[in-house]
């Protein structure tokens, strides 16, 4: 068996805005903090029967605390790569496919695909998830980010519309730019709606109770 390999991170000056330096991580520190807080509070999967949980050792081994991966149990690089999470979380959902009933690994996976990006789901039960990564209710976003989403979406439409008003353009170009702003507006209609700008769901197109 390799020794693992261990990659000094420097911890003088740490910014809990930014993802942990120097891992695959791609959530700010002060989100894993809070998220893996919850986590412990919760009551143990009763799938994961080890004195440490699966769970447990996944956010360990992914922030670098650890040299064992929590799936497979291999030795890997400290912290280890994209790569290295990538692999423990398709042999979790190997396990799962095959409908293992012992050894499953699942939160585990779910709590790694949430650090590296694959899944924006907060991978806790709470109340109010979003309120665990700046965002509110089960919204992962902050109201600020939306709106900037928001706002760039209402410039897109405004430019598709003059596109499709130009005179200059052939009638397809026109077309397609019509195209683009109807697309746009469906685009904006949903995070004008999580932020209370309209009360009319954009899939149902059905108003809701305030």
């Amino acid at each position: 068996m390799t020794r693992a390999t261990v990659n000094r991170v420097d911890t003088d000056r740490i910014d809990d805005h930014a993802p942990p330096g120097g891992t695959a991580i791609v959530r700010p520190l002060r989100h894993v903090r809070a998220v893996r807080e919850r986590d412990a509070a919760q009551p143990a999967d009763p799938s994961e029967a080890s004195a440490q949980s699966r769970s447990a050792r996944a956010w360990a081994w992914a922030l670098g605390e650890g040299t064992t991966a929590p799936v497979t149990d291999r030795l890997t690089a400290v912290p280890p790569s994209r790569p290295d999470i990538e692999a423990e979380i398709t042999a979790a959902d190997e396990r799962l496919f095959r409908g293992d009933q012992e050894n499953r690994a699942d939160a585990a996976a779910i709590i790694l695909r949430w650090l590296i990006g694959d899944d924006d789901h907060v991978p806790v039960e709470a109340e109010n998830p979003g309120e665990l990564v700046g965002g509110f209710g089960d919204v992962v976003r902050s109201p600020e980010q939306i709106a900037g989403i928001l706002a760039l979406a209402a410039e897109g439409v405004q430019r598709a519309a003059a596109r499709s008003r130009g005179l200059d353009a052939g009638a397809d170009a026109r077309a397609f730019a019509r195209q683009d702003a109807d697309y746009l507006d469906g685009v904006l209609a949903t995070p004008a709606w999580v932020l209370g700008e309209r009360a009319s769901s954009p899939t149902r197109a059905r108003t809701l109770a305030s």
